[in-house]
């Protein structure tokens, strides 16, 4: 198998560690005597248990029968967490792609990835509410508790589009104990950081609040050379208040608001074509390429040079009520929410140059109601159960538009008449409607101390429509300005499923178990903007291309083990899985049009593994790792028969994380605190014919040194990643289109707690 840790990669790991590693040492040795050699070589303390809420209710992580990577809040801290792509990259057979401006990303959970355009694969809980809008999700993350992500369909109890799986995030719960945190931080790129929360007592024991709140900004990494200025600036800033009212031992009141406003560079795209006589970049003739497949998703492509300076402004707007009251026959828990998410991109389009050509602008706008009433029956009994229905109204406005480029920039967004500085060549704009219903029960049996069945079961009912809003050809327009479909065009459908999930797990001890499932995941279907199939024809007659696409079944089998030893010193987890994909979403970019399609890929198989492990030779010496392999093959393609047989887009076939933490003391109130990780990412195609070749797995590493209390009152951490600089493309659209990555960057943080 390729993607071996080699000699090379090993040289590197220990290079970060050494250099961090080097001062411990040293200090080390001068308090040898003090701290006592025997402490070294002792077993280990029993570390504490990891509790989780992956099927609806606290549980042991060692006897969940889902693979579950799990986050505590000082494993947020120690790993320096702020943006869910720092938990994904912790997390095997699962990966993101970051791209064209803050907020969007492409999540892929073995095999089955996010599209642009499209919803999420993983359904994301946030406090026990479920986000509306895949948008919400990459954000900034700050004042948490725990973070689960949980692999392999997920739909009987968390429903709509978890039909890769889960994350499960829990924020930090205001009680009688007043709590108060902080952190202040710089770093290259002209970095800037400040986030903080408090929490505590409003009423003592009856009313409890907290608020916290983030803010972070950055001049950029990477330059325009033509504009001479960095392209990927931001500025962000978050609040969010909880208050909880407890209003008696049976009824609790949890009422959360969250704001979040970023405004950033965006779509600094590239074209990396090469021109085969000459070896020369098509769209930067005074450049060769260097890379040894040019062209390919390994070449970085020529400098960015675009005339119009890409921007985006993303508003998100969220608030949840929650109510818990305690039965005879368990918990009833209501929740509604209510999620507004605005964003706005302007930016040039391609060839994305410093020629004066084309300009393109988006915007969208959705408003989510959203409301889950279910019943959890109490954890201390052989049979246990949660039933429930949800109900969600989602609004949904889009308006895309391509301009001429008159130098002046983009001014206006949306569509421009011919005497306007960005007058429309094309016009895509539209309103969905969606109205989705589920119910659904989960079942668990405890046939022994030892042997637990359990089963679920969701029927989700998804009614869609939308109407072409599109601004029609008039006097006003260019001559050359077509809008894309039939303005007034309405188009409506239903799309339903069944998700059921069953499970059988043997306990063998309190930290060992073995369990197997068979379960099917749904994700809906929807509509791409009206007319693609009339552009899409007129460029390729024999082109399959719908005006809609088709909902998502997976159907999955799966096999794991979670084993501890040594008073939970050692634990190895593990799961292997197969599973048949029907109408996998797929998108395709036609520029000549600036079209923007969702297909359907008729059929695709996922198998593969994944493993973690974590050992704790001695309590402050920590060694952690895992991998992942996912074999995503296409057995049938009716769009495109040339890719069956050819590997899924968008999916690593192997990668794995390994690294290590060590704390020693430096007084007898001080500490000291070295982490490196090593991520090696692996060899990935981004198209169905795999043409344009994989982009060849690497290598990423990451450090952070802490000096700080040892009751944690405060540290300094010094920290980097990405350490060894590695250009590489986050993203590779077919035709060329590369998105470059973050390159390295480094700071210092300064953490306290009162």
């Amino acid at each position: 198998m390729k993607g071996v840790l080699n000699m090379k990669n090993m040289r590197k790991f220990l290079a970060i560690g050494t250099a961090l590693g080097s001062t411990i040492i040293a200090i080390h040795g001068a308090h040898a005597q003090d701290a006592g050699g025997a402490a070294q070589t002792a077993a280990p303390e029993e570390t504490s248990e990891i509790v989780v809420t992956a099927r609806g209710r606290s549980e042991a992580l060692q006897n969940v029968p889902i693979s579950v990577s799990s986050f505590g809040a000082k494993d947020i801290q120690d790993a320096g967490i702020e943006r869910p792509a720092d938990f994904i990259g912790l997390t095997p057979n699962v990966s993101i792609a970051e791209t064209q401006q803050p907020g969007v990303a492409f999540i892929t959970v073995r095999g089955i990835s996010q599209v642009r355009n499209g919803e999420s694969p993983v359904a994301v809980v946030v406090d026990g509410v479920l986000q509306t809008v895949s948008n919400q999700f990459n954000s900034e993350l700050f004042d948490l508790q725990q973070i689960e992500v949980l692999k392999g369909p997920q739909g009987a109890l968390y429903g709509r589009n978890a039909i890769a799986g889960a994350i499960v995030i829990t924020t930090r719960e205001p009680s009688n104990d007043f709590f108060g945190s902080g952190t202040i931080g710089f770093g290259n790129g002209g970095q800037h950081k400040a986030q903080g929360g408090v929490s505590g007592p409003i009423v003592q024991d009856k009313l409890f609040g907290s608020l916290s709140g983030s803010f972070k900004s950055r001049d950029g990494y990477l330059k325009n050379i033509f504009l001479n200025n960095k392209v990927d600036s931001l500025r962000d800033s978050a609040i969010r208040g909880r208050v909880i009212y407890a209003a008696s031992d049976d009824l609790k009141v949890d009422y959360r608001a969250s704001y979040n406003r970023t405004s950033s560079g965006a779509i600094y795209f590239k074209r990396n074509n090469v021109v085969a006589a000459t070896g020369a970049y098509q769209f930067y003739p005074s450049l060769r390429s260097t890379a040894s497949r040019p062209g390919s998703p390994d070449d970085y492509g020529p400098p960015l040079n675009s005339n119009v300076d890409g921007t985006a402004l993303r508003k998100l707007f969220s608030t949840s009520l929650k109510v818990d009251l305690e039965t005879s026959i368990g918990t009833l828990t209501s929740t509604s929410s209510y999620d507004w998410v605005s964003e706005l991109t302007l930016g040039d389009a391609s060839p994305y140059t410093s020629a004066v050509q084309t300009t393109q602008t988006s915007g969208f706008k959705w408003h989510a109601k959203s409301t889950e009433l279910r019943l959890t029956s109490s954890n201390d009994q052989a049979f246990r159960y949660i039933v429930g229905g949800y109900y969600l109204d989602l609004d949904r406005k889009s308006d895309r538009a391509n301009g001429i480029d008159t130098g002046a920039g983009v001014v206006l967004p949306g569509y421009n008449p011919a005497v306007s500085v960005n007058p429309s060549t094309n016009n895509t704009k539209d309103t969905n409607h969606q109205k989705s219903y589920a119910v659904f029960g989960q079942l668990n049996y405890d046939l022994t101390d030892q042997l637990e069945l359990s089963g679920a079961l969701r029927y989700d009912h998804d009614k869609r429509n939308s109407l072409n809003t599109g601004k029609i050809r008039d006097a006003g327009s260019l001559p050359t300005y077509n809008p894309v479909g039939t303005p007034g065009t309405f188009r409506k459908a239903t799309f339903d499923a069944w998700q059921p999930k069953a499970t059988i797990r043997y306990k063998i001890d309190t930290g060992t178990s073995i369990y197997a499932s068979y379960s099917k995941g749904f994700r809906s279907g929807g509509f791409n903007q009206d007319g693609v199939r009339a552009v899409a024809l007129r460029l390729n007659p024999a082109s399959l291309v719908t005006d809609d696409y088709k909902k998502e079944i997976s159907t999955s089998y799966e096999a794991g083990w979670k084993a501890q030893f040594l008073n939970r010193a050692v634990t190895i987890n593990g799961a292997a899985f197969y599973t048949r994909f029907s109408n996998s979403q797929y998108f395709v970019f036609i520029p000549e049009a600036s079209a923007q399609i969702i297909t359907n890929i008729d059929k695709a198989t996922m198998k593969g593994f994944e493993v973690d492990f974590n050992v704790r030779p001695v309590k402050s010496w920590e060694i952690y790792g895992n991998a992942g392999y996912t074999d995503a093959t296409i057995k049938k393609y009716s769009a495109s028969p040339a890719s069956i047989g050819k590997t899924m887009p968008y999916v690593p076939k192997f990668g794995y994380n390994l690294g290590t933490q060590y704390t020693i003391p430096v007084t007898d109130d001080r500490t000291l605190t070295a982490r490196v990780d090593m991520h090696h990412k692996g060899r990935q195609f981004w198209e169905t014919l795999n043409t344009a070749g994989a982009r060849s797995a690497f290598d990423l590493y990451d450090a952070r040194l802490s000096f700080g209390a040892a009751d944690g009152k405060w540290r300094v951490t010094a920290w980097t990643k990405n350490a060894f600089d590695k250009k590489y493309n986050a993203e590779f659209v077919a035709g060329g289109f590369t998105y470059p990555a973050e390159p390295r960057t480094f700071g210092l943080d300064v953490d306290f707690r009162f």
